[in-house]
């Protein structure tokens, strides 16, 4: 049993972002079967690897200093207009050197790409950084409502440009990268209007607030540079080894776990706020412990049933060439949930500012997965990068459950949690062979047993928050 008021304010952000996250989510996912119809395997690995290279440069440029935004706009001691302002001019001076950077080199011909994945490198870091910078500062101003207009804008203007640059005006490469470009520059400019952005910006005092600002959020760079290693470095080495059209097909197998990572998202985003604002070192209400246990079930029962349907997803989303995608699937699922759960306890240490261990724990991953890579990768091509991916997040939250003990005492059934996890990794394995597919029913159904108290309790907080109640007596259930 935990304080009514916490389950209330995480509900609530939990519910304005499933409405924000899930546009982007499902659209993205929907249209797999319209890229692997219009898009050969080729394409869709280099525009992977531009993709890639663009959430790569977000946190390295700019400092990581959207992960400040939030935490700085959230303390009471500081005014949130000025933290705004100070996280815009780093933004500002970024990404002017960004372009200077990107026209040298393209004057240079370092690289052999088209003239339009250089516009689409800067627009889509530019866009991205913003997006990011004014999406932590509304959701520290607890203006969560706005973020939901700016998701949904973004998914309706990429799926109808989507429809027309790739369907009617056959536009291609270029065709999907005008649509990503412009989904998210929509968000930018709802967020920034009807968040009130625009006169709120204060960029004075800025110079002395980055002297607060950037020590916090510079090992945070390190966390995020190892968080893409162990997201994205496969990419680039299984292009190397493999080729494009190999990456191309391992890239759309990201798309069943996204399913995945949209739910996650949804409420990590919620509990990144809460776990500043509701922090408990005792749990003395198991608040905490809880909610961790409830997060996990979700995300093992998504799992494992994303798990029994894959291959006929598979069916449904991929094309051609595509169809092997499915095999890849598997470890992914794995190393979703994984990083799903380690991302949830590292909210705990950002809480409490520890922000090197943070990074610590997800630079030992990255070098696992980077080591792996090398290995696995010329032998069995895609599959060792996606078992890779598995390992290096299952390291992360390995190290990072054995660290919590010294940043909250948490009420949870560890136990539980352990042999969930390893009927689901059994469960992993299984599915990478057809002939046996029908072997993870049981297994299934086990994870789904152990996991009972928490799914039913979960169905008890979505039917009082769809009947608008909020009652005492469901919140004894937690």
């Amino acid at each position: 049993m935990g304080d009514p008021s916490k389950y209330k304010d995480l509900s609530k952000n939990t519910l304005l972002f499933a409405i924000s996250s899930f546009g982007p989510r499902i659209i993205t996912f929907l249209f797999v079967p319209l890229y692997t119809y219009v898009l050969s395997t080729e394409d869709y690995g280099n525009i992977d690897v531009v993709s890639t290279t663009a959430q790569l440069l977000i946190p390295v440029l700019t400092l990581n200093i959207q992960d400040a935004i939030l935490r700085y706009a959230l303390d009471k001691d500081y005014k949130s207009e000025e933290v705004l302002g100070a996280g815009i001019r780093i933004i500002g001076i970024s990404s002017l050197l960004f372009a200077a950077v990107l026209v040298m080199i393209y004057n240079l011909k370092l690289f052999d790409f088209d003239v339009q994945h250089y516009y689409y490198l800067f627009f889509a870091y530019f866009l991205g950084v913003l997006n990011n910078c004014f999406s932590m500062y509304l959701r520290a101003k607890d203006r969560v409502h706005v973020l939901v207009f700016c998701g949904l804008s973004n998914a309706l203007l990429t799926c109808l440009l989507n429809i027309l640059l790739l369907l009617v005006v056959q536009m291609g490469v270029t065709g999907y990268l005008i649509a990503n470009v412009a989904g998210t520059a929509v968000s930018v400019l709802v967020a920034f209007f009807f968040g009130k952005i625009w006169k709120e910006i204060k960029i004075r005092n800025a110079g002395k607030l980055l002297k607060e600002m950037v020590p916090y959020s510079l090992p945070l760079v390190l966390n995020s540079l190892a968080w893409w290693i162990n997201n994205a470095s496969d990419r680039y080495i299984l292009t190397y080894y493999r080729g494009a059209a190999e990456n191309g097909i391992y890239a759309i197998s990201y798309k069943v776990p996204t399913i995945l990572a949209a739910i996650q998202s949804v409420f990590y985003n919620a509990w990144s706020i809460t776990a500043i604002t509701k922090y408990d070192k005792e749990d003395m209400d198991g608040f905490i412990g809880n909610v961790y246990s409830l997060y996990s079930a979700v995300s093992f029962i998504v799992c494992s049933v994303l798990l029994l349907g894959n291959i006929i997803i598979a069916h449904l989303l991929y094309k051609g060439g595509f169809f092997e995608a499915w095999q890849y699937v598997p470890p992914l699922l794995m190393g979703t949930t994984m990083n799903g759960i380690a991302l949830f306890e590292g909210c705990l240490f950002v809480a409490v500012k520890k922000t090197r261990a943070v990074s610590i724990t997800t630079i030992a991953g990255a070098i696992v997965n980077t080591a792996l890579n090398f290995i696995l990768i010329p032998y069995i091509g895609a599959l060792g990068a996606a078992v890779s991916t598995m390992l290096g997040y299952s390291v992360i939250w390995i190290i990072r459950t054995w660290q919590l003990r010294k940043i909250v005492k948490m009420k949870t059934d560890w136990i539980n949690q352990f042999v969930t996890i390893g009927l689901l990794l059994l469960q992993t394995v299984i599915a990478l062979y057809q002939k046996i597919y029908w072997a993870q029913i049981p297994i299934s159904i086990l994870i789904l047993f152990l996991q009972r108290r928490q799914f039913f309790q979960l169905v008890s907080l979505i039917r009082s928050k769809i009947r608008g109640t909020d009652n005492n007596k469901d919140n004894e259930n937690c």
